[in-house]
């Protein structure tokens, strides 16, 4: 047998370590050329770094080659000695695909279905695995002391890893198993006293109706929520986060919907993940869209770790995007319209058009119109065909925004429909409590990026992204989650922004708003060399900005007091709370939600102080925990004096009449039937503020009462029930909905007495039933009636279109709100009318 290593004169061929000069040497297929500029300047960078360094983040472009860069990272690992390596993704659909692209560059890996390869642990090879492999109770990579010691963890597609670890930390309970109805029953009590109606529809199986369960009952109970959740825990519901939340139980919350329990830790157990919690070295990948801030709380990584990224300076952007709101074009652009136009197949297209929607619920009009909606489990092979050029029919794709890629022709219109939802019950009732925090808002727009990225997949990629649903521009639009934007999709969004204009001067010179709207998407579609020029000239304008640093700092605060509540350092997780509090940038909101957090971590040293601080948090914001001592309702007041004044006001919050309108909109795009009640309600509160006077929800922020309350002036109110998600074709109000208003009454005369009320049901029907009956005179609002009130304050704001906002004098406004019948006789009188069977 020829031996070559006596020609080499016995010389022992060192493995390459750096990563550029082992590109060199590796058995790679004919057609993959050098390493790009953007891959040997990140490597090249890590490579000479300080060997010391535990973490990195490796933020690139789309399409700039990350995959490659981490295999060339982990093998220079191997390479230099230093194993076992793991290369973690997001999904196993991305496994495979590594997989495959580490084959045509010559690089070895393994893989496994059950236990860990010898390979791997032997360093030979890069495992390559999916996040839901090693981070979960039953992992084969083990728990605690007992993990497998691994040399360099690299998680490709960090974001989207996080929100996955989130879900495997979190037990989710369906209404059908046995441990729901136990939990249910146990905090039943508990959960009546935090709102008496969001209980019922709980108890009538409500899917959207939900509600925490207090620390205060939850932490005394720890002994029964380990006995039924040991019991169940053989159900895969509970089984995968049971060997990591058991000992936990008092650093958890609970969240009880008519549809499921969720019981998720306030951060994630990171630390019973040895392989990850120990690694010696752990590289993340992240795009350049998206803010790292959050994954200070995440995936526990320092500030500075986020701060200082390794990046490639020789390129600002990659590709191109052409962003267009239609509905800012022309108010004959509404959703129904593009639904309507985009939804159908086309034999002559020659290229893929895919639609993103937060939900089968949203996904229906597409459908109905003839798109394709693939499930979970048709939506490969939906992929697939698309992959393969069959573009006929539009593709709807439900709450995929992230971990499917839609590059070149596969799609070159992406309509991006509607504001995404949030998963977790965590994350609503959080949404709820404080939909202007940045944590809020930056999970929002992280979401909305991740998604607009999907169909411009490299430097050379374009694509058409169409923007509707008045909640999604108005997340766009609104100043305080656009300063969430990256500095690329900021400047995308601004370039949208003007070219509507210039569609808007078309439609003044004659045509048609449809037209003008087809015209300018195809100046991208057929690559008109004037658009291409000008977008190229405003994204050089784009400036690379790092992370937000108050955004950081809070971050690391709120980690911090809550690891320091888990070592048992009450007092200390108190006084970093109190720092954030003391900080005085906070509104009332984020101020009553850390005087929560403060409280929770009093309760077991010093539960007085704790109830003190709960009261205090829930006087801030009153969507917050009902505190166990109960409350005492705070009078709505308003003087009649100044209405005008408190509407130029609420203009003033606009940037302008562009904002304004869309703010307007997407707020009376809520207050029509079908609606979920509680978008329904809060819409119904905004408008109160919109047309000068002073309102609140009761029964979300009281617990008790009716669903909404207007102060007219003061003397003059108007209480309503609401029943938005009642079918329009119901003939009449049954008992419980009238035993609903008799209680809301009853609470209005206890805390109102001697007020002047107009008592208002919000339901299709105008008729109630035998059996029903109310024990005060009351006023239906109909479909038609609801129409009339939304079509005049829809006027009534639009008349300032062609005026300085800022010119605005009380008495036009008032005049105005006159001219429009929204005068407080008009609302008295002219949006309801009798019952029938009404005495």
């Amino acid at each position: 047998m020829v031996d070559f290593k006596k020609k080499l004169g016995g010389k022992v061929v060192e493995k390459q370590t750096d990563p550029v000069k082992l590109y060199d040497t590796l058995d790679r297929e004919a057609d993959k050329g050098p390493l790009r500029p953007a891959q040997i300047a990140v490597l090249t960078k890590w490579f000479e770094s300080d060997t010391a360094k535990r973490d990195w983040i490796v933020k690139l472009h789309t399409g700039q080659g990350k995959t490659l860069i981490g295999l060339l990272m982990l093998q220079s690992r191997l390479n230099a000695g230093h194993g076992p390596v793991v290369y973690i993704c997001p999904n196993n659909f991305l496994v495979d695909q590594t997989c495959e692209q580490a084959r045509q560059f010559g690089i070895r890996t393994c893989t496994s279905e059950g236990d860990l390869p010898e390979d791997f642990i032997d360093g030979r090879s890069i495992f390559v695995t999916s996040v839901q492999k090693v981070f979960n109770g039953l992992t084969k990579f083990g728990l605690n002391k007992q993990s497998i010691p691994v040399d360099t963890m690299l998680m490709d597609d960090a974001h989207a890893c996080s929100d996955t670890i989130r879900n495997q930390c979190r037990i989710h309970i369906p209404r059908q198993e046995e441990a729901y109805s136990l939990l249910k029953a146990l905090f039943s009590a508990d959960l009546e006293q935090q709102g008496m109606g969001t209980y019922a529809d709980i108890e009538n199986e409500k899917r959207d109706a939900f509600l925490p369960v207090p620390y205060w009952a939850w932490i005394p109970r720890e002994a029964e929520v380990a006995g039924i959740l040991s019991k169940n825990s053989d159900r895969k519901s509970i089984k995968f986060a049971w060997p990591l939340l058991k000992n936990l139980l008092p650093h958890c919350q609970c969240i009880i919907s008519g549809n499921a329990v969720e019981i998720e830790p306030y951060i994630a157990p990171l630390d019973a993940f040895g392989s990850f919690d120990k690694a010696t070295h752990r590289i993340f990948m992240s795009a350049t869209v998206t803010d790292d801030a959050f994954l200070v709380k995440g995936l526990r990584l320092s500030p500075e770790t986020i701060a200082k990224p390794l990046t490639y300076d020789g390129e600002k952007w990659s590709g191109e995007k052409m962003v267009l709101l239609p509905s800012l074009i022309h108010e004959d652009l509404d959703h129904g319209l593009i639904v309507e136009k985009f939804s159908k197949s086309a034999k002559k297209r020659n290229f893929g058009l895919v639609a993103l929607v937060p939900s089968f619920e949203k996904a229906k009009p597409w459908e109905s119109n003839g798109a394709l909606v693939p499930t979970t489990e048709t939506i490969g092979t939906v992929i697939d065909a698309l992959s393969r050029g069959e573009f006929d029919n539009t593709v709807v794709l439900v709450n995929r925004y992230d971990g499917i890629d839609l590059p070149d022709k596969t799609c070159r219109v992406l309509v991006f429909d509607s504001k995404p939802y949030a998963e977790s019950l965590t994350d609503l009732y959080e949404e709820q409590c404080r939909p202007h925090s940045a944590a809020t808002l930056m999970r929002a727009v992280r979401t909305v990026e991740q998604g607009m990225g999907r169909s411009v997949r490299g430097e050379k990629d374009y694509s058409v992204v169409v923007v509707i649903g008045s909640d999604l521009v108005r997340l766009l639009r609104d100043k305080s989650s656009r300063r969430f934007l990256s500095s690329q999709m900021a400047t995308q969004i601004e370039i949208g922004l003007e070219i509507t204009d210039m569609a808007k001067q078309d439609i003044e010179d004659g045509i048609e708003p449809l037209q003008a709207f087809v015209d300018l998407a195809n100046k991208c579609l057929k690559r008109d060399d004037d658009w291409k020029a000008f977008y190229a000239e405003q994204m050089e304008k784009v400036s690379v900005s790092g992370s937000d640093q108050a955004a950081l700092k809070l971050y690391k605060s709120e980690l911090d007091a809550e690891l320091a509540y888990m070592r048992g350092d009450y007092a200390g997780a108190v006084k970093l709370v109190q720092a954030i509090v003391d900080e005085g940038a906070l509104d009332d909101d984020e101020k009553g939600w850390h005087l929560q957090n403060q409280a929770r971590y009093n309760f077991v040293s010093n539960r007085a102080e704790a109830d003190i601080l709960q009261i205090a948090a829930h006087k801030r914001n009153r969507l917050l925990l009902k505190p166990a001592s109960g409350v005492t309702v705070t009078k709505l007041t308003v003087v009649s004096q100044g209405r005008a004044e408190r509407v130029k006001k609420w203009i003033g919050n606009h940037n302008d009449y562009a904002d304004l309108n869309v703010g307007v909109t997407e707020m009376l795009g809520r207050l029509v039937f079908g609606t979920k009640a509680d978008k329904f309600e809060a819409a119904l509160n905004e408008l109160s503020f919109a047309l000068g006077f002073v309102g609140e929800r009761p029964d979300t922020e009281w617990k008790e009462g009716p669903d909404n309350l207007w102060a007219l002036d003061d003397s003059q109110y108007i209480l309503f029930e609401c029943k938005s998600e009642v079918g329009v074709t119901r003939a009449e109000i049954n008992k419980a909905e009238a035993e609903q208003m008799n209680r809301s009454s009853a609470w209005f005369d206890k805390h109102y007495k001697e007020m002047k009320v107009k008592r208002l049901i919000i339901h299709p029907a105008g008729k109630i039933e035998s059996a029903a009956a109310f024990t005060h005179y009351v006023e239906g609002v109909r479909e038609w009636d609801l129409k009339s009130l939304v079509k005049a304050t829809r006027e009534f704001f639009k008349s300032f279109e062609n005026q300085n906002l800022d010119d605005l004098t009380a008495t036009h406004i008032q005049k105005v709100l006159n001219v429009h019948g929204l005068s407080v006789p008009d609302l008295l009188s002219k949006y309801s009318r009798k019952l029938k069977d009404m005495k």
